[in-house]
């Protein structure tokens, strides 16, 4: 961040801005509204939720945005509209964060409403039932013990 911000920072206008703090809800959904693109590289399995947050924002509030997500990021298997990549790869994220500035804004609205349809179809309501079924299914049918035998 330091490098891209030294090099392409001019007056008044900073490229990148890193915030290592929690914001109010009405902040946070203030920058994702304002955001041109999310980016979210995490290395491992992580930061779901922020995806999911940002694409909301955008579609509640009838914005455009492009989402840069990690392959490694459990959401990359649902949010199909993202521009995935890999944050081992310098040139794969140098290519996908010029492909997200660049995008046509008909893509930038299509992939948009893609992620939103996925979002909105599989929200806490869905998960939370899905989850109580599965976990009433496998304590019925045996199999939470014998994966508890397992790991113990």
């Amino acid at each position: 961040i330091g490098r891209i911000n030294g090099r392409f920072s001019q007056m008044g206008w900073t490229p990148v801005h890193f915030f290592f703090k929690s914001f109010p809800f009405d902040e946070l959904v203030s920058f994702y509204t304002a955001a041109d693109v999310c980016w979210i590289t995490p290395l491992r399995d992580g930061l779901n939720l922020v995806c999911k947050e940002f694409v909301a924002s955008k579609a509640l509030t009838r914005g455009r945005g492009v989402l840069v997500l990690s392959e490694f990021a459990g959401a990359a298997a649902e949010l199909h509209g993202a521009l995935l990549t890999n944050p081992h790869d310098i040139q794969s994220m140098k290519k996908k964060c010029l492909q997200a500035i660049k995008m046509p804004a008909d893509e930038v609205g299509q992939r948009l409403d893609q992620m939103w349809s996925v979002i909105k179809h599989y929200d806490v309501d869905y998960w939370s039932k899905d989850f109580i079924q599965k976990a009433r299914t496998a304590r019925e049918t045996g199999h939470i013990g014998q994966l508890l035998e397992n790991v113990i």
